[in-house]
């Protein structure tokens, strides 16, 4: 970003001809052009910034003197459009995280119902095409339990419990639980390849969230990834400066499509005909709950993992 000693001309700067621009065009329609709300401020290195502006024009002197024509002003009010995106996007989640708590809650009574019903047809003796349809509306019933558990970890105001844990040993735990029901076979080829610090790394997190948080990654992962040996990588690393640890996921299946790329991290949203669009969603929200943060990084052209997941967590004070 750029740092500019204060007050400075719009002329001087390259980086600010965008709004000088619209400050010019405004000035002389007398009021702010409605096509340049937004404006883009391109900087030295080519990267550009988005901005929403709002304007407002007054007069300072000459008002009631006849010998002094009135000197017009205009107060500019510029914001950041990343912030004004990132606060839509918070509001608009929490809106749609109270509704679908709502509605997982009323939906676990009746499914439960079902359930038990079709629990008590299964224990007769029934011909088979009746058993096969039993066992399709248990097969789904399940799903469908699965989906509301989903949907009620995230509900907000849900506690959130940050412990102490070691994620060396909890990340190494899953992974193996992970491969263990993943590999069909012996004569499968092992597609998660680890990456772990020989010493104790503790965070602060929940051990069945971080479980959570990364079974889901590596469901996503395995699921666009090739069948070869390492297909999926995973990291754990200490940044000492920072106090942080990085555990990086990443896959070597086709690069993510742009279009795609910009909703990983929304609710419902999913490339897949059976799938809830959940996963990502609910590994943000665990991560936030306990001071973490995950993203997708593409990977460098001509690299073997082109996509990437990471999350940072916090360190846990040693004694």
């Amino acid at each position: 970003s750029q740092r500019l000693a204060t007050p400075f001309a719009l002329q001087a700067e390259p980086a600010w001809r965008g709004l000088l621009g619209a400050v010019e065009q405004a000035y002389a329609q007398g009021a702010w052009p409605t096509e340049v709300r937004e404006v883009t401020l391109r900087q030295g290195d080519g990267q550009g910034r988005t901005v929403q502006v709002r304007a407002r024009f007054t007069r300072r002197s000459g008002i009631g003197d006849a010998a002094t024509p009135p000197e017009d002003f205009c107060v500019l009010f510029l914001e950041d459009m990343r912030s004004v995106q990132a606060r839509v996007r918070q509001e608009k989640l929490a809106a749609m995280g109270r509704v679908s708590a709502g509605i997982a809650h009323e939906i676990r009574n009746p499914l439960a119902a079902i359930s038990q019903a079709n629990a008590l047809m299964l224990e007769d003796a029934l011909v088979e095409p009746q058993r096969r349809l039993a066992r399709i509306v248990e097969d789904n019933a399940v799903r469908l339990a699965r989906i509301v558990d989903d949907v009620m970890a995230v509900a907000p105001g849900a506690p959130a419990t940050a412990q102490p844990i070691d994620a060396v040993a909890e990340v190494a735990r899953i992974c193996q639980e992970w491969t263990q029901a993943t590999d069909a076979t012996p004569a499968t080829p092992q597609r998660l390849q680890l990456a772990l610090p020989a010493a104790p790394l503790p965070v602060l997190f929940d051990a069945d969230h971080l479980r959570r948080v990364l079974v889901n990654l590596l469901d996503n992962a395995a699921r666009h990834a090739s069948e070869q040996s390492g297909a999926v990588r995973l990291q754990l690393t200490a940044d000492e400066r920072r106090a942080q640890a990085t555990l990086s996921v990443a896959s070597d299946g086709p690069p993510l499509a742009h279009e795609v790329e910009r909703h990983l991290f929304e609710p419902f949203f999913s490339t897949r005909s059976r799938g809830t669009g959940l996963g990502l969603y609910i590994c943000r929200e665990l991560c936030e709950r306990h001071g973490a943060s995950v993203d997708f990084q593409p990977g460098a052209p001509g690299a073997r993992h082109r996509n990437e997941f990471r999350v940072v967590m916090r360190r846990a004070p040693t004694p």
